[in-house]
């Protein structure tokens, strides 16, 4: 009589070649096969006969297959499933297949340490948390998290059999297998609703069972254990788990506060996600991350630090009294008493808002602190919410979709923004909408009390100004062509002086952002801090504030003064590494009585990690350490990479993949950014910033000869996107006063005369073209109702153009062969299937794979793909960054920089 082995591989002899069991579970057999039409090895899991008989195979496979949709770098994808054999003559077999992982389970490897380092099991424990928040967004709980369903590949956590726990709780007739005398789950890591058999499972049970896994990792035993499943369950029940200091005195305080709060018996009273779970792992507070009641209690059990750190920082119990008797008893000036002291709260966003990664000036507080404005996006779409800080909630205002970069007039009662490439006005109540000026590239605005509204309009050029009522714009700064300036941003009038602040850009490195200020009318300005950038006045702490890296500095300065004081740079967060959002540029705001209002950036600042990920989601770091990578682009042959870094300055470097070195380019002085290499891999074309333009240039690899410029025009941003196959066309895209909105592509021969021309004349905002490899085709991002599309039209500008994307799309990029075109959604990468031919045919999007991996600054696509296909080289930060759905207050600030001065002073 046949094995059952030889009977699986006979019944799927047309789709597998099944080699070898591999283990048994409680809910499966698995099995390596080969899957020859992809040329891989999978893991083919087959399900208990005795579970498939009580599940029903259709109801399996049908709820099986909802999870087929998660594509996340931590997540084992699922390839295939489906039922085998012939149950009337023979055994059937119901199966899933997923990606053979070549490495261990956790499993595995606790069995053979039992403990594993703190910053490992910390490490391990937010890459599983940020794999349950992807799928918990899409509705979908794991319900069986446990050491044997996290692999380690690489170092690196992929959780397995996503959603399989939810596919066999269900019978044919929707009832639970545990009604049946069947259960599921694993008795010490299951929570305690999931125990008591309740039907609605969230997502803060995954929670619980992440919880108990990292408290296996420190401890080397879970929470709960006892002889029978009976016996867990009754502990888990009535008994508190061990204290994790007592067992290993390494584990930080904030640690175990994290896995007491995710180990909490009511759903209600642990982390209402994943990703918060994360964040107090990673140091953030737990007041901002649980319900307070949470909070409060686990205060008591927490260990206490032995030296707190010099931060502002505000007591549990303070923080709730804060918030349930309102914030007037803490503002001066309306309501309750004046305090002294200063207090830190947090402000939360709408629900399923967030602050768009992309935001710039994202934050506003009025002069008298009275009310805050924020933009927040849902659904990739912005709009401005404005709040008096002792009401409840925010209001939305309607006429603000798409807008961005708030900022108050000086009496509160009306908020500048810009939308639609425009300067706008509008009451704080949502009337009096007027639009007052072009801003095609806004890079912050201001309203001074002398009339006007100050704004920078563009990426080029000076600071302008409008009257507030509405007549022509002027400028009023001018770049310094002797210092290599290329913008002037972030403007802000000082009150009761003819003083504006603004940073001074050289380029795009760090150490090119200079704090300047120029007293109207006057012909030039004066530079106060190098490597300075979003400055503003606080007149009533008589300090000077400015970003630099995310972190925000304070000096002493008065406006008719031509020196500051000693710069000190000041924890405005509630941890020391914690840094301003989206690196600090403008996301910041002061008011005159000292309220500090910012968004936290939740993260180490740009720490990001280069990765090979494959088309079934599996993540492959490179041998690199973690440096501000920005962009990268594969070499034709395949053998290296260029890479873009942000230091002090933005430089290119190759990387060659087989001997794993990185060498610096050659490239001249300032910054170099958006590589592009020649057919032939002799070259990197590359955007220079040279004299105060950032043109064109393009040097050999090889280190035998010098940087050539290929164009010449100041007062622009070029950036290069696309060379044609033969390596005699390059597409590169212009910004500049000049040009439509969003800017243009433009068309160079590099074998002849190089005179520009643009793609498409008639067109207006059409950039990152990209050719196709037979050069019949240049793929694009357009603007189709505020919204980024990418389009296919023919190169020579003969024909209709295709829309490709259906809901957002940009960074297109083209396979070797021209047979699929892939571009960035959000956090998904998109690809379709092209029908090779002279009229442009072309399959509906479809997932490659999604995750949080760094999108393009320079406007050029940042990722790269194989010869093969078969893998993208893409750019990862590093470490769980949640979504800012908060605006972080320090109240009484000037108070606490007060205190710490004078501190210092003793």
């Amino acid at each position: 009589m046949p094995t059952t082995l030889e009977q699986l591989a006979a019944a799927l002899a047309d789709r597998y070649r099944v080699e070898r069991e591999l283990g048994a579970g409680g809910m499966a057999t698995v099995y390596l096969a080969h899957d020859p039409r992809h040329g891989r090895e999978v893991a083919l899991k087959v399900l208990r006969p005795e579970l498939a008989a009580v599940i029903g195979a259709e109801r399996f496979l049908a709820e099986i297959r909802t999870t087929a949709t998660l594509q996340h770098p931590h997540i084992l994808a699922l390839f295939d499933s489906g039922r085998a054999g012939n149950g009337a003559t023979g055994a059937e077999f119901v199966y899933y297949v997923m990606p053979f992982v070549e490495g261990e389970s956790l499993r595995d490897r606790l069995g053979r340490e039992r403990q594993l380092p703190v910053d490992e099991a910390v490490r391990i424990a937010r890459e599983v948390a940020d794999a349950l928040e992807y799928a918990h967004q899409k509705g979908i709980i794991h319900r069986d998290i446990k050491p044997e369903n996290i692999l380690l590949h690489g170092g690196h956590a992929l959780v397995a059999d996503f959603g399989i726990a939810l596919a066999a709780s269900r019978s044919e007739g929707g009832s639970r297998l545990t009604e049946t005398g069947m259960s599921l789950g694993t008795p010490h890591y299951m929570s305690p609703e999931q125990a008591m058999g309740e039907r609605d499972i969230t997502g803060r049970s995954d929670v619980y069972a992440l919880g108990c896994v990292l408290y296996e990792m420190l401890a080397g035993e879970p929470p709960f254990t006892g002889p029978t499943p009976q016996a867990i369950v009754a502990r888990m029940m009535t008994e508190e788990p061990r204290r994790l200091t007592l067992q290993r005195k390494s584990i930080p305080p904030h640690v175990e506060a994290a896995v007491n709060a995710a180990l909490e018996k009511l759903p209600a009273d642990r982390f209402p996600s994943a990703a918060a779970f994360a964040a107090a792992l990673e140091g953030a507070s737990l007041a901002r991350t649980v319900p307070m009641a949470g909070a409060a209690a686990r205060a008591t059990r927490a260990a206490p630090r032995a030296r707190p750190a010099p931060m502002i920082l505000l007591a549990a119990a303070g923080l709730v009294a804060l918030l349930a008797f309102g914030f007037g008893r803490w503002l001066p000036g309306r309501g309750g008493a004046t305090s002294a002291r200063s207090a830190h709260a947090s402000i939360l966003l709408p629900d399923g808002y967030e602050v768009g990664a992309t935001q710039l000036d994202p934050v506003a507080i009025s002069r008298d602190g009275s009310r805050i404005a924020y933009v927040g996006q849902k659904d990739g779409k912005d709009r401005i919410f404005v709040r008096l800080l002792e009401a409840a909630e925010a209001t939305p205002l309607d006429g603000t979709e798409g807008g961005s970069g708030p900022f108050f007039s000086p009496d509160g009662q009306w908020l500048g923004f810009f939308a639609g490439s425009k300067l706008r006005k509008i009451t704080v109540s949502g009337a009096g909408l007027q639009t007052l000026a072009d801003a095609p590239f806004h890079r912050g605005g201001d309203w001074g009390d002398d009339g006007f509204i100050y704004f920078a309009p563009t990426n080029v050029g000076g600071i302008w100004r409008v009257p507030e009522g509405g007549g022509a714009a002027t400028e009023v700064t001018r770049l310094d062509p002797s210092t290599g300036e290329i913008s002037h941003r972030w403007p802000r009038r000082i009150p009761g002086t003819q003083s504006l602040l603004f940073a001074a850009w050289t380029g795009p490195g760090d150490d090119e952002h200079h704090v300047a200020a120029q007293a109207l009318g006057a012909p030039g300005h004066a530079l106060l801090v190098r490597g300075g950038d979003a400055p503003r006045y606080a007149g009533g702490s008589g300090l000077l504030l400015y970003t630099r890296r995310g972190q925000l500095f304070t000096a002493p300065w008065r406006p008719s003064a031509p020196d500051l004081g000693k710069a000190v740079p000041v924890a405005v967060a509630e941890r020391p590494n914690d840094g301003l959002g989206n690196e600090g540029c403008g996301n910041y705001a002061v008011s005159d009585d000292g309220t500090l209002a910012y968004l936290s950036a939740e993260g180490t600042y740009n720490a990001h990690r280069l990765v090979w990920i494959s088309r079934g989601g599996v993540i492959t770091p490179l041998p690199l350490p973690e440096r501000a990578y920005e962009n990268v682009a594969i070499s034709p042959d395949g053998g290296r990479a260029v890479l873009q870094v942000r230091e002090g300055t933005t430089r290119l470097w190759i990387y060659d993949f087989a001997r794993a070195t990185l060498t610096p380019l050659g490239t001249g002085p300032g910054s170099s950014q958006a590589p592009l290499w020649t057919p032939d891999g002799t070259r990197v074309i590359y955007r220079g910033t040279r004299q105060g333009s950032r043109n064109l240039y393009w040097i050999p690899v090889d280190g035998s000869g010098d940087e050539e410029r290929l164009t010449t025009k100041p007062g622009v941003i070029q950036t290069p996107t696309s060379v044609s196959a033969d390596g005699r066309t390059l597409l590169f895209d212009e910004v500049g006063p000049a040009e439509p909105e969003g800017g243009m592509t433009w068309v160079v021969r590099l074998d002849g005369d190089r005179t520009p021309r643009r793609l498409f004349p008639s067109a207006q905002s059409v950039h990152d073209g990209q050719l196709s490899p037979d050069g019949r085709w240049v793929a694009y991002e357009g603007t189709v109702a505020s919204r980024r599309e990418v389009f296919v039209a023919p190169f020579s500008g003969a024909g209709e153009r295709r829309l490709v994307s259906t809901d957002g799309g940009t960074e297109p990029l083209w396979s070797r062969d021209g047979r699929e075109l892939f571009f960035q959604n959000g956090s998904r990468l998109l690809g379709v299937t092209v029908t090779p031919g002279a009229s442009f045919a072309a399959s509906p999007p479809r997932i490659v794979h999604e995750g949080r991996f760094f999108r393009t600054i320079t406007g050029n696509t940042s990722y790269g793909l194989t010869r093969d296909g078969a893998r993208f080289l893409r750019i990862q930060p590093v470490g769980q960054q949640p979504a800012i759905t908060h605006v972080e207050l320090v109240l009484n600030w000037f108070q606490a920089l007060k205190r710490r001065d004078g501190s210092r002073a003793e």
